[in-house]
């Protein structure tokens, strides 16, 4: 008889759980469904232009911010007029096929955020969020994926992503491309993020509210729209990386062994190491251990370009098998692969210009070591830099280190390339 009791409170609460997940899934079911209905008209599709052909090139979303026809979207959905207005045009389109043009008016290329303006849209206004929602709290992303139409993807707000030097909301949920620009929204219909990102499987990214509200309030008390855009944008960069770098050289940079080197540990929360070897490879002719750490975020310039990359690589060599002969060879080879970690073409940056040189440690080990520099066409005094260091008074036993900064002034790669010097090294 206790059994069966047992047996029949289990069960019970079996159901119970299943039908506060019914009623759970229901209610956002229902909240999905009142959003939609209510912001459909405010929810827009941002369109660039070709002006030549007429026909759309890109797509992403936007949504009103004041009652002035002040729309929010991201940078990457409005870069090419923002590069090229000579060649696009933005406009926008309405749930009801309203057709309208838009002026770009600002930039945070930074966060990846931009402002344009409509001269005759009467969409009703969202809300901006005066606080981040909690964590684990159930919010929706609203835009046109794959130009389909407005959709609701509900999610869930998983805060801050503390990998990431630049801010980004970690949500629970599927962005599609199209949807980029457009807002999420919690239950409220209170904007708490900007649509910018997805790595798939469910894991997207927004830009938090409060940088949208930072530009949109500094554009409101400059008053005007932005005349020199590139100008505007090589500002922004150039403040980004000295405060990034600022930050980085008052941290304490520590060491850790590869081999019989010290080399540098992971240097800030953003900037993440992972490593490897063959040790387990009987057959394997050399020992080869490896150690790479890359930050985990980058400025989207162009589709074709990237900079605000940090990355650095080193590599521990040991042959006992190979001749003098082989292990040069096999580690030249290695030497003239690397290439720097960002992506950029010549109609964006100019050729490396490099200095070779052979240095020597305190300790009497000596090393060839080559120092890179790109120059950013559009940017001046921002360049991109590819570091390379070798051991090269062993003839069995090597240490190869390398780095790449993207976008930093002359000046911080310089301070950078003495620090990582001093910490990375075969005593």
């Amino acid at each position: 008889m206790i059994k069966n009791r047992e047996a029949f409170a289990v069960v019970r609460m079996a159901l119970i759980g299943i039908l506060l997940w019914s009623s759970s899934i229901c209610a956002q079911n229902d909240i999905a469904r009142n959003l939609f209905a209510d912001y459909k008209s405010a929810i827009l599709q941002i369109r660039i232009i070709d002006l030549t052909s007429g026909s759309k090139s890109t797509i992403g979303s936007g949504f009103p911010v004041d009652n002035s026809g002040l729309i929010a979207t991201n940078y990457h959905v409005i870069q090419l007029a923002a590069t090229k207005p000579q060649q696009y045009r933005i406009e926008y389109l309405t749930e009801t096929n309203k057709v309208g043009e838009l002026r770009l008016v600002d930039v945070d290329v930074i966060n990846d955020l931009a402002l344009v303006q409509a001269v005759d849209f009467d969409g009703e206004s969202m809300q901006l969020a005066n606080r981040e929602p909690e964590i684990g709290m159930p919010v929706y992303a609203l835009g046109n994926p794959l130009d389909l139409g407005l959709t609701v993807v509900p999610g869930t707000y998983n805060g801050i992503n503390r990998a990431s030097y630049h801010p980004r909301v970690h949500f629970t949920g599927s962005l599609n491309p199209g949807m980029s620009g457009g807002p999420t929204m919690d239950r409220e219909g209170r904007v708490v993020g900007i649509n910018v990102a997805t790595a798939g499987n469910q894991i997207s990214f927004l830009v938090p509210v409060r940088r949208l509200q930072a530009l949109v309030s500094d554009y409101r008390a400059r008053g005007a729209a932005i005349e020199n855009m590139q100008q505007r944008i090589g500002e922004q960069l150039m403040a980004d990386q000295q405060q990034k770098f600022t930050a980085l050289f008052a941290r304490n940079w520590q060491g850790i062994g590869l081999g019989e080197a010290q080399v540098l540990d992971e240097l800030a929360p953003f900037v993440k190491c992972w490593g490897g070897s063959n040790s387990s490879d009987e057959k394997a002719q050399f020992l080869s251990a490896d150690r790479s750490c890359r930050s985990e975020d980058n400025i989207y310039m162009t589709s074709n370009f990237a900079t605000g990359i940090l990355e650095y690589q080193f590599i521990w060599l040991e042959a006992d098998q190979l001749n003098s002969w082989q292990f040069y060879n096999y580690y030249e080879r290695l030497f003239g692969d690397f290439a720097p970690g960002n992506r950029a073409g010549e109609e964006d940056v100019t050729d490396f210009q490099c200095d070779h040189g052979f240095t020597q440690k305190p300790s009497g080990r000596q090393s060839k070591s080559v120092f890179c520099l790109r120059a950013y066409k559009d940017y001046p005094k921002l360049y991109d830099v590819l570091f390379l260091q070798g051991s090269v008074d062993d003839k069995e036993r090597a240490l190869i280190s390398h780095f790449t900064l993207a976008g930093v002034s002359q000046e911080n790669a310089l301070t950078f390339t003495g620090k990582f010097m001093e910490v990375s090294q075969w005593q």
